[in-house]
């Protein structure tokens, strides 16, 4: 007879996170966002992307500096602090 299910609880990871601050310079609106930042090793022609973030709905990005689009009116006119 198979043993009650096991519950790992939330997802845990020894990645360092940053949150940062955005701004929307087109509509004003202004939000926090939190990313794992997550060390890649070169890729098998010896190519290094040394890291990416992985944002709290868990899409991958190569920086959220240059990724950044207001959720309000869909600019890519955001400033990050």
């Amino acid at each position: 007879m198979p043993g009650p299910k096991e519950n790992p609880g939330p997802h845990r990871t020894d990645n360092p996170t940053e949150t940062f601050a955005f701004r929307c310079l087109a509509c004003g609106a202004a939000w926090n966002r939190t990313f794992e930042v997550v060390v890649l090793l070169p890729d098998p022609a010896g190519c290094l992307n040394p890291m990416e973030y992985v944002d709290e709905d868990s899409r991958a990005m190569h920086s959220p500096l240059t990724d950044a689009v207001c959720a309000t009116c869909g600019s890519r006119r955001v400033r990050v602090g």
